[in-house]
């Protein structure tokens, strides 16, 4: 129903753009329009294609590309509807021009997130207070990505190294990944392994699975060659040096314990997670939660004692704006805590918006995060 809305959205805008640039008498801008056109069509069945192709769906350069393509040129189009109807209704030649101009901004910011903000990493710190912290865990750091998706990189190992040099500039005393390692296959990481071998932290590494590490999203022959990909994949979390918290717990120090589960999400996803079991594990102190959806919050963490949990999973949508006060992406119909800090009574959630990208190529005002946690002891009140 929703796809059926948005493909009615776009005709629409489709054609009371070309309308407005029809309306111009200049033969240039008359080629433009179907050349738009052709564009638009051409990605949508490419699109459809690539679906029904299971070699394509497996290249991801390609699909992104072509999804990337659409994207440029289908949102502008959407942008101008409100000013394009302003101009059919009223003729108003001011509305056609500020519609144009949008259009071309909304363009030009696309092609920025493609060509240069999905690799425009930024380290975001926070800081944040606990009572109950353990004197031994005052002032300590940690480093949080998620979402890695590594089959969308498709090689780019340099853009790649300067994420991993920012992390080990921080110089941190943990390592925290909060799952999405893959798109579908642990073949994806093989030649990565060198690369993600580099971060470097004082005391340890630690790492969780996010929905799409478990292959759910691709056919497979057989069973066994499924559980064979997740197995392989899980080995390279500890090739790389990390420790893969699957519904388990650890003592980082004397009460403070650090807990992994597995892909816990709403009912169109996994549910892999077992946050009681993973509980039962642990003893008195304050406790830190690696769980991959946020959503898996507000269902079940808020009705135990976890401290402080971090997610990742949404991306933020990888499109919206951070900028002058405001705070807003698409995703946030879906997931209401779907970027940042959160709070709940005396619990936090932080949600990072993700190393990687997914489907579309780029980052339009949501830039791929590292996130620096320092976590201090607070006097009680």
């Amino acid at each position: 129903m929703l796809f059926l809305l948005f493909l009615l959205l776009l005709i629409v805008s489709e054609w009371i753009f070309l309308l407005a640039i029809w309306s111009i008498p200049d033969t240039y801008l008359a080629a433009f329009g179907f050349l738009h056109l052709g564009l638009i069509l051409g990605s949508i069945l490419l699109f459809i294609w690539g679906f029904r192709n299971v070699k394509m769906r497996s290249n991801y350069k390609l699909g992104f590309s072509i999804f990337g393509l659409f994207v440029a040129l289908a949102l502008p189009a959407i942008v101008y509807l409100l000013p394009g109807l302003v101009f059919l209704t009223f003729q108003l030649e001011l509305a056609r021009n500020i519609g144009f101009a949008l259009a071309g901004l909304h363009f030009l910011a696309i092609l920025y997130g493609i060509f240069f903000g999905r690799w425009n990493w930024k380290v975001r710190p926070v800081e944040l207070f606990f009572e109950h912290l353990p004197t031994a865990m005052d002032g300590a750091t940690f480093i949080q990505i998620s979402d890695v998706h590594i089959g969308s990189f498709y090689g780019q190992t340099h853009k790649v190294q300067k994420a991993i040099d920012l992390i080990n500039s921080r110089k941190a005393d943990y390592f925290l990944f909060t799952g999405d390692l893959v798109n579908n296959k642990a073949d994806e990481f093989k030649g990565w392994e060198p690369l993600f071998s580099q971060i470097e932290v004082k005391k340890g590494k630690y790492s969780i699975l996010g929905n799409h590490d478990y292959g759910d999203y691709i056919s497979w022959d057989y069973d066994h060659e499924k559980t064979a990909n997740l197995q392989a994949l899980v080995q390279m979390h500890e090739n790389v040096g990390w420790t893969p918290l699957l519904n388990k717990a650890v003592e980082l120090e004397k009460d403070f314990w650090l807990l992994g589960v597995e892909n816990w999400g709403r009912s169109m996803f996994r549910q892999s997670g077992k946050l009681e079991e993973t509980l039962a594990q642990t003893g008195k102190g304050f406790k830190l939660l690696l769980s991959h959806d946020p959503s898996h919050f507000d269902a079940q963490v808020i009705h135990t004692d976890v401290d402080l949990t971090l997610s990742g999973h949404t991306h933020g949508m990888q499109f919206g704006i951070e900028r002058f006060g405001l705070r807003w992406s698409p995703v946030s119909f879906v997931y209401p805590k779907w970027a940042g800090l959160y709070q709940e009574g005396k619990q936090y959630l932080y949600v990072n918006r993700g190393f990687g990208y997914l489907g579309f190529p780029g980052r339009v005002g949501i830039y791929p995060e590292i996130t620096e946690f320092t976590l201090r002891r607070s006097k009680a009140q």
